[in-house]
């Protein structure tokens, strides 16, 4: 980045003042289309099947680049398979892991703002908190491995898939705290935080999109995480236990077992910083145009069909700053974005690019007007907030929904994935795969 990049994202931040938790970091992940395609063009699957579940796995990490919609489903699912031709063993257990985001996507499709609540019943009744203790926000549990994955969290925006699963267990089965208020956790600090995954998993957790709750073990956590945290824990460790120890433990009561006062002290997680006048763009010179493409933070891509099939459009981002000031994210998760805008902007022929913060149709009706603009494009996402502003800019404008390609289609409501993926798997492999059980994902 040079001095003027640096310049005019130094300038975004002042504008989402009061929208962001943190301070910059000298390696934050890189955004864009142009490194997720360097990312996945030097992946190889080969060993994600025999070691996903374990902490330092063959995983790919393209899951923030998949997210926002910096890469496809379909474009990785292909890359592959024309990279590996005739070698399915390579890449089945990965393909059947990128089935999970699109099945996920599918529930937050078919539930909308339903998925903010619980989708079945739980399957105990121990009470929850709707405040996560102190000690878990300042990653000072005083659990080694808890707060190993605290620090990657806030740190670093990423945790192996399996890490966020026992961390869900902890939070929700050890320390008693709702599901929802994990998930927020999670979508403030992780670069790929999204609804869709997001919340499915920690309900996949709880036991209200699942038919158990899942926790795990001591040897659970040391065997997959190469004994990383274990090996040299002087702690009693509250996951000491066989499973149905734990089970009778965590689940028969009516509270969690280690709530304690430290819970009742709790804070909630949004720690905002005061609120500045947004600076205005100055966008009284920019060149007329009948068309205005929004890109949302779920198609931040030159090949997205809603930016390709308008050369001529002016193309507009906007940071929505009443949703970030009610729920702020780590300034490496806005750093990540706005490196997604400026990879984008640099690869597109529109002569009119602008980022915009604050309401989202707000923004964009004032920009459409200033520019004459009488058409808004939008590409399709199942978010109900891109829902929504479709519908508001609606009631204004001429508004074309540009749909996606998915990876599967399934109309069936997606309770189950085990179900999902019985009759979905031809479409993503190719091929019927030979079914067999797993313990987790």
């Amino acid at each position: 980045m040079n001095y003027d990049e640096r310049n005019q994202r130094d300038t975004l931040f002042e504008r989402l003042s009061g929208c962001f938790l943190g301070s910059p970091k000298p390696d934050n992940l890189p955004g864009g289309r142009t490194e997720a395609l360097r990312r996945l063009h030097t992946y190889d699957p080969a060993s994600y099947g025999r070691t996903r579940n374990h902490i330092e796995g063959s995983v790919s990490q393209l899951s923030p680049y998949l997210r926002h919609g910096m890469l496809s489903l379909i474009e990785v699912r292909d890359h592959l398979q024309s990279k590996f031709p005739n070698d399915v063993a390579r890449f089945e257990e990965f393909f059947r892991q990128l089935a999970w985001r699109d099945f996920f996507e599918k529930v937050l499709t078919w539930y909308g703002h339903g998925l903010d609540e619980d989708l079945e019943e739980p399957k105990h009744g121990v009470a929850r908190s709707s405040r996560i203790p102190l000690d878990v926000l300042n990653g000072d549990t005083g659990l080694p491995c808890i707060d190993g994955m605290l620090s990657d969290l806030f740190d670093q925006g990423y945790l192996h898939n399996h890490a966020r699963l026992w961390f869900a267990a902890y939070l929700c089965h050890f320390r008693g705290v709702r599901w929802q208020e994990g998930a927020r956790l999670f979508r403030q600090h992780l670069y790929d935080g999204d609804i869709a995954s997001n919340s499915s998993s920690w309900q996949w957790v709880e036991g209200t999109f699942a038919s158990k709750p899942y926790f795990m073990n001591k040897d659970n956590i040391a065997n997959f995480s190469g004994g990383k945290w274990c090996n040299s824990c002087k702690v009693k460790c509250p996951f000491d236990a066989d499973y149905p120890t734990l089970q009778h433990r965590l689940f028969a009561g009516s509270t969690a077992p280690f709530v304690s006062k430290v819970a009742d002290k709790a804070a909630v997680t949004n720690n905002t910083q005061p609120a500045s006048h947004d600076i205005p763009e100055d966008i009284a010179t920019l060149t007329p145009a009948t068309d205005l493409v929004w890109v949302h933070d779920a198609a931040i891509s030159w090949t997205d069909e809603c930016v390709a099939l308008n050369p001529n459009a002016a193309v507009a981002f906007v940071f929505n700053k009443p949703a970030l000031q009610a729920e702020p994210w780590a300034l490496h998760r806005l750093n990540f974005v706005a490196d997604g805008i400026d990879d984008l902007f640099k690869n597109i022929p529109n002569s009119t690019k602008v980022t915009l913060v604050g309401d989202p149709v707000e923004r964009l009706t004032t920009l459409a007007n200033k520019l004459g603009a009488t058409t808004i494009h939008i590409s399709e996402h199942p978010n109900p907030s891109v829902i929504e502003t479709a519908d508001q800019l609606r009631l204004k404008f001429r508004v074309i929904v540009h749909p996606r390609t998915t990876l599967t289609a399934y109309p069936l409501e997606p309770k189950r994935f085990s179900r999902y993926w019985e009759k979905v798997a031809i479409q993503v492999l190719g091929y019927r795969p030979n079914s067999h059980k797993r313990k987790h994902r």
